[in-house]
């Protein structure tokens, strides 16, 4: 035997001698781990949950569909629970009870300061940080300066009607055959906000268009809540780890996204006429002009309008169009209900005449199948994350300041306490008993509640509306023979279905 062998030998023998100490020292180590994880809870009179492993956390116990995972903690541990992510305890609100009085408290308005939203938009006033009075100030000139462009009124709902009749162009040309609805009502969702935020659309094939979609879409697919990356983002300087996680192609993605945006700010800037505002970018520089008068200091910033243009985008793209995913797979799953649907516009609208929003005040069927989708499949079943601004308490435990906080609105949307069997697909839910009118109940929130209400609401629900009537009012929505529905989906930036094919037969 080689003095190497030896050696090498001596090294496994020693180490094999030492096996039952480190296995000692390892059980000691993980016992005082969790004790003085649940003497310090006790002291500090913060929410149950469960401890999860030393650095990571319960990290390793959470799959993509986050929410359910939460469901299952909430039942087991109460209204208000806290979760450790990586070195971050998270408190995640549970009940409908707890979560609209946190909604409605000024203590709950902040947002996180760092999480998966920071890799995607870093100065953003309306996902990150705790600067309550840049979120405010914005929030004020993006709801205005929309109301200005046309939402709520005519304007605004012709252009979306003339974008939704290219789109039935589209859904024309494959002749019933199956098809990926998602390529053609990708670049339509985003022309709406295109129109609003660029005063222009773009066609289908531009390639500018398709780049647009296909970088937004690839940082989507990347971006989730509870993602190792939010948690731990220097692993983005991995190369390695970078692409297991897939957020290095996010960046990427993004980043030609900023860079697309400050061209297209460049060339209003170049043209802008302040007797002539032309959509929301003119809308901001024309803001950004009087403000800088008034306040050096002002959050009208250059950066800012990149920021807002983006968040516009991510908001006002992605959600809506994962929501009319949903609805067509849902009609196409439940063919009796989307003949309701038919049967409905025909009698109202008829079959030529144009879908208005105005129409939704009396198709009480349609609007509340609208509104069952949004609650039984939550696109954003967690809401965006909350922060507190100070130290305060909920269900009877103690909240710290800057902690990041939850909230399960997928719980509160099954939950059987307010909701008849709610684990079903029930679309009349929402029509009153006496059937003259559409209802929401106070425990009804998939656009959230209190300040922080997604301001781009009554336009999704326009877009919503629009879509659907028009295309029932044109197509049956079919799968291809022989495919049975699964609804399975996943958590990324939306709660959205795998891929899937559906038909559109045009109605004689």
């Amino acid at each position: 035997m080689s003095h190497l062998q030896t050696l090498i030998w001596a090294l496994v023998t020693r180490t094999r001698a030492f096996e039952g100490e480190i296995l000692v020292a390892l059980v000691v180590l993980l016992v005082a781990y969790f004790s003085l994880g649940a003497w310090n809870d006790w002291r500090s009179n913060l929410p149950p949950g469960p401890y999860g492993l030393p650095i990571v956390g319960y990290l390793p116990f959470l799959s993509k569909n986050a929410h359910l995972e939460f469901l299952k903690l909430g039942k087991k541990y109460g209204d208000v629970f806290r979760v450790k992510l990586a070195s971050e305890t998270v408190i995640v609100l549970h009940s409908v009870e707890v979560i609209k009085e946190a909604l409605s408290r000024p203590e709950f308005l902040g947002r996180p300061s760092h999480g998966a939203l920071k890799i995607y938009n870093k100065e953003s006033a309306f996902f990150l940080g705790g600067d309550i009075h840049k979120w405010k100030e914005q929030r004020r000139f993006v709801v205005q300066s929309m109301k200005d462009l046309g939402l709520g009124k005519t304007q605004l709902e012709g252009e979306i009607a003339d974008e939704i009749r290219h789109f039935l162009d589209k859904l024309h040309a494959h002749n019933g055959a199956p098809m990926d609805v998602k390529e053609p009502l990708s670049p339509s969702m985003s022309n709406n906000i295109c129109t609003l935020v660029f005063g222009k659309r773009y066609e289908y094939e531009d390639p500018d268009r398709v780049f647009l979609d296909k970088s937004l879409d690839v940082a989507n697919n990347a971006l989730s809540q509870t993602s190792i990356v939010a948690f731990f983002p220097w692993l983005l300087n991995i190369p390695v780890l970078s692409k297991l996680f897939d957020m290095g192609k996010a960046v990427v993605a993004l980043d030609a996204v900023k860079a697309f945006f400050k061209k297209e700010i460049k060339k209003h800037r170049d043209t802008y006429d302040s007797k002539n505002i032309r959509d929301f970018i003119d809308s901001f520089i024309d803001e950004q002009s009087s403000r800088k008068l008034k306040d050096s200091n002002t959050t009208f910033t250059d950066d800012m309008l990149s920021s807002n243009v983006l968040d516009l985008f991510a908001a006002g793209s992605e959600t809506v169009r994962t929501s009319i995913l949903w609805i067509l797979y849902v009609a196409a799953a439940f063919p009796h209900f989307q003949e309701k649907v038919k049967e409905e516009i025909l009698e109202v609208i008829g079959p030529d005449r144009g879908p208005e929003y105005q129409d939704i005040k009396c198709m009480r069927f349609t609007h509340s199948f609208i509104l069952e989708v949004l609650r039984w499949k939550p696109i954003v079943p967690m809401n965006a994350p909350h922060s507190t601004i100070s130290d305060t308490t909920i269900g009877g435990y103690h909240i710290p300041k800057n902690v990041t906080v939850f909230f399960s609105i997928w719980n509160a949307h099954h939950d059987p306490n307010y909701w008849d069997d709610p684990e079903s697909f029930i679309p009349d839910r929402f029509i009153t008993k006496d059937g003259k009118s559409v209802s929401r109940p106070h425990y009804y929130m998939p656009f959230s509640l209190g300040k922080r209400i997604c301001p781009g609401e009554p336009m999704a629900m326009m877009e919503l509306f629009l879509y659907f009537t028009f295309i029932i009012q044109k197509f049956e929505v079919a799968f291809p023979v022989g495919y049975n529905p699964t609804f399975e989906s996943s958590m990324g930036g939306t709660y959205k279905l795998e891929p899937y094919k559906i038909r559109f037969l045009t109605r004689s």
